[in-house]
C-alpha cells in the first residue's frame, strides 16, 4: 500500500458537476437514439449495439477534451479524468437504463422486440411478464453501459492527460 502513497495529484475543477451535466448529455443522447429509431419505424434489435456503443465512447471522449480545456492552465492528471469520466459514464448509464425502462414499458412491442432478438424467444405485447423484462434489459444494459464507459473513461484518462503528479520522497 505503500506504493499508492507515493503520489500526489492535484485536483483542478470541479468534476462532479461536469461529470453530472455531461453524464446526463450522453445519457439523453443515448435515449435519443432508441427513441429516433422508434419514431422512423426502424425500432432498435437491441438496447445496446456499434451505434450505441459508440455514442458513448465519443461522448465521454469529447467531454474529456472539453472538462480539460475548460480547466485553468488546461492541465489535468490521470486521477482527475479518470474521476471524471467514470462519474459521467456512470451517470449515463444510471440514466439511460431508467429511460430505457420507462420507454419499454410504455412501449410493450419495443420489449418483446428486444427479447425476441436477445433470447430468441418470442412473447406477445399481452404477456404479463413483459415489465418485468423490460426491467431486465435496463438492468442488464445499464451495468454493461456503465463498464463500457469506464473503460473508455479509462483510455481517455491515459490519452489526454498532460499533467503528471508529484512524488513524495522521504529524506
Amino acid at each position: 500500500m505503500k506504493f499508492f502513497h507515493r503520489y500526489q495529484s492535484t485536483i483542478h475543477g470541479n468534476y462532479r458537476r461536469a461529470y453530472l451535466r455531461c453524464g446526463f448529455i450522453a445519457g439523453m443522447l443515448l435515449s435519443l437514439y432508441i427513441l429516433v429509431r422508434h419514431l422512423i419505424g426502424l425500432p432498435a434489435e437491441s438496447p445496446e449495439s456499434y451505434i450505441s456503443d459508440a455514442i458513448l465512447l465519443l461522448s465521454i471522449f469529447l467531454f474529456a477534451i472539453a472538462y480539460r480545456n475548460a480547466l485553468p492552465d488546461k492541465s489535468v492528471t490521470l486521477k482527475e479524468l479518470m474521476l471524471f469520466g467514470i462519474g459521467t459514464a456512470l451517470v449515463a448509464s444510471i440514466l439511460y437504463a431508467l429511460l430505457l425502462w420507462a420507454f419499454c414499458i410504455a412501449v410493450p412491442q419495443q420489449t418483446a422486440l428486444f427479447v425476441l432478438t436477445m433470447t430468441g424467444d418470442e412473447i406477445t405485447v399481452d404477456d404479463p411478464q413483459i415489465n418485468y423484462w423490460a426491467a431486465a434489459w435496463a438492468l442488464v444494459t445499464g451495468i454493461k453501459m456503465a463498464v463500457l464507459g469506464s473503460f473508455g473513461a479509462f483510455l481517455a484518462a491515459v490519452i489526454f492527460k498532460n499533467e503528471k503528479p508529484e512524488i513524495k520522497t522521504k529524506h
